[in-house]
């Protein structure tokens, strides 16, 4: 509740403000009697605004103590973790696809080959690698387009 009545405070300030040099730039008073429903409609806007920030800052800390791991993020789109819904379902998929490799409607993956370490030489590096890196690295590059006929 704290937090609502400062972010009302400072919102409802912030608009009777701007409302009120506005008025003046064109002769125009705010506190005067017939500018009341512009007045109030500023106190309905900044308490709306105040509550809806106040609800997703609560939201967020809620998800914050959910998920203690994830700092600053409280899941969702970006979320690195997927919910609870998504890893029921892989575990269902992955269960499903045991079964059918078991009953043989299916073929199993093959693993993957494991790369040589010929071909995790770098081929690119940073421009603020050192000269040597930097030659190392496309030397790499003209071999390999020799090899694949390309030079």
């Amino acid at each position: 509740m704290t937090r609502f009545l400062a972010l009302f405070g400072a919102l409802l300030l912030i608009a009777l403000l701007l409302m009120a040099g506005l008025l003046a730039q064109n002769g125009y008073s705010l506190m005067d009697p017939k500018m009341t429903p512009i007045v109030f409609a500023a106190v309905l806007v900044a308490a709306y605004v105040s509550w809806r920030i106040d609800g997703i800052l609560k939201r967020r800390d809620a998800a914050r103590i959910d998920h203690p791991d994830i700092p600053g993020q409280s899941g969702g789109f970006f979320s690195p973790k997927p919910s609870a819904a998504q890893s029921a379902r892989a575990a269902r998929v992955a269960a499903r696809r045991k079964q059918l490799i078991a009953d043989g409607k299916l073929e199993a993956e093959p693993e993957p080959e494991k790369p040589s370490e010929e071909a995790n030489a770098p081929t690119r590096v940073s421009q603020a690698a050192p000269i040597k890196d930097r030659m190392a690295a496309r030397a790499e590059r003209v071999r390999r387009a020799k090899e694949q006929g390309k030079l």
